[in-house]
């Protein structure tokens, strides 16, 4: 593995900016361009891991990313993996997590395919000092959809969004290591706010029961999206989101993982807000939004069925997790 660092002035800390990314140099230029025109970005670390090419149609984009980040412009200080044989997106977010926290307390991470509205570090790094004491907000997100309640300036929302957001090491860490298989029991006993999650969001539903229903340690994998917006419900932790978008993701052309565009219907038509400050009331009481944040697809509607239906979960709620399996092993299922 190969480290490079690029030193650019000698400015006070401001919270870094994590981002991985492998062969995509279009997507990454307009990231980095956006960042660097950003208020506060001469003052802000940019941590960058490159990952090895997954196979011989990534080594001309890889190649093109190593050439390009040889010479960045505008941040003070620019940190740079060249990994030497393939992590994958999961290994190389964690590495360059770990890279972050051996110097710092916050991080703001994000994929190579973001495009960033002036004020995102502005809005990032008042918010990471807003709410690092707050024992309920774990995540700071810069995207939005949403309509913010009572037209606030900021929100707060179980949903967890991951394009282009911040949080801090100790929460982060805490979520990274947290044994979700016990937290999925633990709420299980909590019928009212299971039964609440099957009537309020069936998909959401289905993504518990699936990892309820899983053996011991399966569970245990990346932080996704859907899990982090599942831990959020089941524990009452928060995002807080900004009222106008401050990011727009360009990683629906098909060169992206996990880019499914009937999840995020008008993804195309979001409009950055383009001030260079972000300016907000910190004395005003921030409201709690209830709606979820994404429409539920088509194909997650469809998906496991059985597993959506609420009996699953009042057989495993009256069984108890050793009878419940018992049970199963018997059907066969």
């Amino acid at each position: 593995m190969e480290k490079k660092q690029i030193q650019v002035g000698n400015a006070k800390r401001y919270a870094p900016v994590a981002i991985i990314t492998c062969n995509r140099i279009k997507h990454l230029s307009a990231c980095i361009d956006s960042l660097s025109r950003c208020t506060h970005a001469d003052k802000t670390e940019l941590y960058i891991s490159v990952d090895y090419p997954p196979d011989e149609r990534y080594v001309d984009g890889w190649e093109k990313v190593k050439e390009y980040l040889t010479d960045i412009q505008g941040f003070q200080k620019v940190h740079i993996w060249i990994q030497d044989v393939n992590l994958g997106s999961v290994r190389n977010e964690e590495f360059v997590y770990d890279k972050v926290f051996e110097d710092h307390d916050t991080v703001i991470y994000t994929d190579d395919d973001n495009i960033f509205a002036p004020a995102f570090l502005d809005y990032m790094n008042q918010m990471l000092k807003r709410y690092e004491k707050d024992s309920k907000v774990y995540a700071i997100a810069g995207f939005n959809m949403l309509q913010s309640p009572r037209d606030a300036q900021i929100y707060k929302n179980y949903t967890f969004q991951p394009w282009g957001f911040g949080s801090w090491k100790d929460k982060w860490n805490y979520l990274r290591n947290l044994d979700r298989t016990e937290v999925y029991q633990k709420q299980s006993k909590k019928i009212f706010k299971i039964m609440g999650l099957y009537l309020r969001n069936k998909w959401l539903f289905c993504v518990y029961i699936t990892r309820l229903i899983k053996a011991d340690g399966e569970c245990q994998k990346d932080l996704t999206d859907a899990t982090l917006t599942l831990l959020f419900y089941l524990l009452g932790y928060y995002s807080v989101f900004p009222a106008k978008s401050l990011v727009k993701n360009t990683g629906f052309d098909g060169s992206g993982l996990n880019c499914c565009l009937e999840a995020v219907p008008h993804i195309n038509e979001v409009e950055l807000d383009e001030k260079t400050e972000f300016c907000y009331d910190s004395s005003a009481k921030v409201p709690v939004s209830w709606k979820w944040y994404l429409p539920i697809p088509e194909w997650a509607k469809k998906s496991a069925k059985f597993k959506q239906d609420p009996l699953t979960y009042l057989l495993y709620f009256v069984m108890g997790r050793e009878k419940y399996f018992e049970w199963r092993k018997k059907k066969g299922i």
